[in-house]
């Protein structure tokens, strides 16, 4: 029980006393009146005395236990005052703002920071003054910087968030006072379930953080700036009112602006007002999507975006470059599609799902009725029976394999050849092929009219046969028949001589209409080579080309051969200098014979000679092609001899001669002489040929020749006493070396004519260069001389492969001399096998001279 409370009691038990000795007095009183009785007065008074000293004593109890109580309540005083001064000391030690709030949310307790927020309350502020009305007055005074009219929601949130103090929850506030200040309110449930509150001033705070704030957005706008700078898109930045905020210096430099119009406070108007004077409005963008337009024989790109302020962007950029390229691209499509629309094959390409990527029209006019294909299915183009029979071999084109079948056109007996090529992308999968159909309808019929022609003649040859046998039969006993029989035999001569013309009239006709397809096929391969295609399409080109080359080196000797036998030959005599056209035959031929380890050479000689100089030429290049062809060791030498009107050029080699009773058919077409391991196979019609050629020229050849002595070809032809006139002789470039002079290089292949070009292609490049044909052949080469670097070919006679030879050669020398494997074979499996050897490349066929020096410069550099 407390002091006061003590008091209290004490005070009621006092007055309850006072008020019992009062009744009692009375009752005294009474009895005095009533009986007047001494005794009774004395007995009376004398119980009234005991009562009296018993109250008094308890009285003065009372009194004394009163006062130790009012002491210990004085003291009780005392020590709630000292606690109260320290607290408030304690509270106005603080450096923060201090208050405290009853249960009602009245103000009890605070320090005096917590004034200094409300410098305009100071004398308002008094214990019992609620919350509410404190943020009311500070809304009304102006103490809180907000605006008045949010002010109700703001205090309304204020007095949700206490109620959710009183349940526990501690709440935070930050708000900003007129003078700039910011105030960090923390409110948290006292013991007795008030509210206390503490005030912090976290001005220095705020202002640190909008001071980083606003250093980062300068750092952001240095760094925008800086990127708008470093674009290579002209950039012009204008706020709501159409000023200029911000432009690069490519802006006014690409659209060739004064500088003005790059500074701070230019307007979008004076822009656009400024390119219609210059008469280019077509500079002015517009809003929406970005266009191209044309000003001054430049394209450029030009847009115009919006911003959430209000204000725009302009961005122009120069596609000039880009917009020429896709109009020459256009162009070159163009010009490629009117090749193929020209040419008399049909063309198309189908990718991996079988769906038209082009066509050209011979295609669409057979296939598509006309129309373009372009992104349709393939079985939404051909009929059902077309379809069915072709899938096989889109299959197998698909599959990476070149197929080729016959197949029925749309018309009535019509026939072509239809080849699959298919289109390899660099990592080895296939994602479609192209489609080369030929019509071989007169083919056939050509064929046809060709074997029944042939049967006819051997039917007459049986026939002629049989009747000489007859006749040879019966001639002694018909000697009177004889002069019939001859007669006959000159008729059947006379049509066995019509009929091989009438044959080389056809060879003729039928090499001109293969070769017109052809002519048209080599147009279009040479149209891809001049675009920029992928290294394996441009690598199927080339072989498609070198493919075409030699079928065309083919039927063109056909030609030549069918043109010299039909007299449609043009002569072009002229006279010339038999040492020119000798000394330039040797240096192109000599490379070749000194890859088969043959010596040619010619008598210098100054006789001039009237021929055509062309057709002179083809003659002499046959012979020496065929003394080379034939001549397994030893030389062959050029010489000329003058006898009268007449000058006698002779080519003679050591080769294997021909026997005598061969001499004649070596002039005839497709006819051989049995030949030697190793020697390279021809056509058997160079000396056709040749024949042929002097023949028309007027020129007499003849042979001398003894079977395994040598043979030797001579010419015969005019001598002339003018002289021709001089062709000024342009400089050859110089060849650049490759990385080291005098790298010695072994090559390893089995066809010698890439051997003889490997050779003259890398003596170019001051190398000095081996050749080997095979495995036996290199390691000789490799015990004569060590090489520096290998360049072998994958594929060898008897089995043999490029790796092989290479591990042989390193076992061999005792070291791991570095090696480029040169292949076609694009499998995955080589290209595993090649990266696991040590200092081996890998380099395609066909190759490419930059390509290989470049491999050959890696390689010896390590």
């Amino acid at each position: 029980m407390s002091g006061t409370e003590r008091i209290a009691e004490l005070e009621r038990k006092l007055a309850k006393l006072a008020e019992i000795n009062r009744a009692l007095m009375g009752r005294v009183e009474r009895s005095l009146d009533f009986h007047g009785n001494a005794f009774s007065l004395f007995e009376s008074a004398i119980f009234l005395d005991r009562k009296v000293n018993e109250r008094t004593r308890e009285l003065t109890d009372t009194m004394r236990s009163l006062e130790t109580t009012n002491n210990e309540l004085n003291a009780a005083i005392i020590a709630s005052h000292t606690a109260q001064n320290r607290l408030h000391d304690a509270i106005n030690s603080m450096s923060e703002g201090f208050a405290l709030f009853d249960r009602d949310d009245r103000l009890i307790l605070f320090n005096q920071k917590f004034l200094d927020y409300w410098p305009s309350q100071r004398e308002r502020i008094r214990a019992g003054i609620t919350y509410h009305e404190l943020l009311t007055q500070s809304f009304r005074r102006g103490e809180i910087a907000m605006a008045q009219e949010l002010a109700a929601d703001w205090i309304k949130n204020r007095l949700a968030e206490r109620v959710n103090v009183r349940r526990g929850h501690p709440a935070r506030s930050i708000h900003s006072l007129r003078d700039g200040r910011w105030v960090q309110s923390n409110d948290r449930l006292s013991a007795e379930g008030g509210i206390a509150s503490v005030l912090t001033d976290i001005t220095d705070l705020k202002r640190a953080e909008r001071e980083m704030r606003e250093q980062a957005l300068a750092e952001r706008s240095l760094h925008l700036q800086a990127t708008i700078e470093s674009m290579s898109l002209g950039v012009a930045v204008f706020d709501a009112g159409g000023m200029l905020v911000h432009a690069n210096e490519r802006f006014w430099r690409l659209l060739d602006l004064p500088p003005v119009f790059a500074m701070p406070g230019a307007t979008f108007e004076e822009f656009k007002a400024y390119n219609r004077r210059r008469g280019s409005a077509a500079l002015i963008p517009e809003g929406g999507e970005r266009d191209e337009r044309c000003w001054a024989g430049r394209w450029f790109s030009v847009k115009r975006d919006r911003m959430p302020d209000g204000g725009f962007v302009c961005t122009f950029e120069d596609v000039t470059v880009r917009k020429e390229a896709e109009l020459a691209l256009r162009d070159s499509e163009r010009r490629i599609r009117l090749v193929t629309d020209a040419m008399p094959a049909m063309i198309c390409y189908v990718d991996a799902g079988l769906v038209y990527r082009f066509t050209n029209r011979p295609y669409r006019e057979a296939f598509a009725a006309g129309r373009d294909p372009v992104g349709l299915h393939v079985a939404q183009v051909l009929a059902p029976a077309d379809y069915a029979s072709r899938k096989d071999h889109m299959e197998q084109a698909l599959g990476g394999r070149f197929t080729t079948f016959e197949l029925n056109l749309p018309g009535q007996g019509r026939f072509g050849i239809a080849t699959y090529v298919p289109h390899i992308a660099d990592d080895g999968s296939v994602i479609g092929f192209f489609t080369l159909i030929q019509d071989i309808t007169e083919r056939r019929r050509a064929a046809k009219l060709l074997a029944e022609a042939n049967e006819m003649l051997e039917r007459r040859v049986a026939e002629r046969t049989a009747s000489l046998v007859t006749l040879n039969e019966t001639l002694r006993s018909e000697i009177s028949e004889r002069e019939r029989v001859s007669v006959e035999l000159q008729q059947a001569k006379l049509d066995a001589e019509r009929a091989n013309l009438s044959k080389t009239k056809f060879l003729t006709d039928a090499s001109h209409d293969l070769l017109q397809p052809l002519n048209a096929a080599r147009l279009f391969v040479s149209s891809l080579i001049e675009q920029s295609l992928p290294p394996q399409s441009a690598a199927l080109t080339r072989k498609l080309d070198n493919s075409l080359s030699a079928v065309e080196e083919l039927l063109g000797t056909l030609l030549d051969i069918s043109k010299f036998d039909a007299g449609r030959v043009v002569i072009e005599e002229q006279v010339v200098s038999l040492d020119t056209i000798l000394s330039g035959l040797v240096d192109e031929m000599a490379p070749v014979a000194r890859a088969r380890g043959l010596d040619l050479r010619m008598v210098p000689t100054s006789v001039f000679v009237r021929t055509d100089p062309r057709l002179f030429r083809r003659i002499l290049q046959n012979l020496v092609s065929n003394a080379i062809r034939y001549t397994p060791r030893g030389r062959i030498l050029i010489g000329v001899r003058r006898a009268g009107h007449l000058a006698r050029v002779t080519v003679l080699d050591t080769g294997v001669g021909i026997p005598a009773e061969r001499m004649e058919d070596i002039f005839e077409e497709f006819r051989r002489l049995e030949q030697p391991e190793g020697m390279v196979n021809g056509f058997g019609l160079g000396l056709s040929i040749v024949r042929r050629i002097a023949r028309l020229l007027g020129h007499q050849v003849s042979v001398r020749s003894g079977f395994g002595q040598g043979s030797a070809f001579a010419v015969d032809l005019p001598v002339s006493t003018a002289r021709p006139s001089v062709r000024p002789v342009l400089p050859v470039p110089p060849v650049a070396p490759v990385a080291r002079v005098g790298t010695r290089v072994l090559v390893i292949d089995n066809e010698q004519a890439i051997l003889d070009g490997m050779r003259s292609l890398l003596e170019g490049w001051s190398c000095e260069v081996a050749v080997a044909r095979g495995l036996s052949d290199a390691m000789n080469a490799a015990g004569r001389q060590p090489p520096d670097i290998v360049l072998a070919d994958f594929h060898l006679d008897r089995g043999q492969t490029g790796i092989e030879a290479i591990g042989a050669l390193r076992r061999r020398l005792g070291g791991t001399v570095p090696a480029a494997l040169l292949t076609a074979d694009r499998s995955v499996e080589l290209r595993q096998n090649i990266s696991s050897m040590e200092r081996c490349a890998l380099l395609y066929k066909p190759v490419k001279p930059a390509k290989l020096r470049a491999l050959m410069t890696a390689l010896l550099d390590g």
